[in-house]
């Protein structure tokens, strides 16, 4: 899980930064009340905040007990990309509309939700929390070396 999402953080960090320092004649503007940008890639970010937590939330929360823990940790997976795929994407949109218009306030709210996606780095904890882990399901998870069965 790391390692994942190492690699969707990555990507929106490097574009970033190879097109800002591949830009000319940035600005900051956020005084163009005509730009359309200006509503969409904030609304984009925070849509991808509260949607890709909405998603995980429902798909983590309340698993049976009767599921193995090998499924649970699927579905905690499979939650997470979902989540830290959103936020890349609101990232790369804001990216794409920096490069559009030159405007640095776009690249800011892109480095925004890079720092909050980085915020997300699953730990054993956090995986623990998320899934309610207890009694046998537990145990198991806290034994490093062994398998899951």
């Amino acid at each position: 899980m790391s390692l994942l999402h190492l690699g969707i953080s990555a990507t929106p960090i490097v574009l970033g930064t190879l097109f800002y320092f591949n830009t000319d004649n940035a600005i900051f503007d956020i005084s163009s009340t005509d730009d359309f940008f200006l509503a969409l890639v904030p609304l984009g970010a925070i849509g991808s905040i509260f949607f890709g937590d909405l998603v995980f939330k429902k798909m983590t929360r309340n698993l049976p007990d009767s599921i193995d823990l090998r499924t649970k940790l699927a579905r905690f997976q499979t939650a997470s990309i979902i989540k830290y795929a959103l936020l890349e994407g609101a990232a790369i949109l804001g990216i794409v509309v920096f490069i559009h218009t030159q405007n640095l306030i776009y690249l800011i709210i892109g480095a925004l939700v890079v720092f909050y996606l980085a915020l997300l780095h699953p730990t054993k904890q956090k995986i623990e929390n998320s899934l309610s882990l207890t009694g046998e399901d537990k145990a198991k998870f806290d034994r490093v070396n062994a398998p899951l069965d």
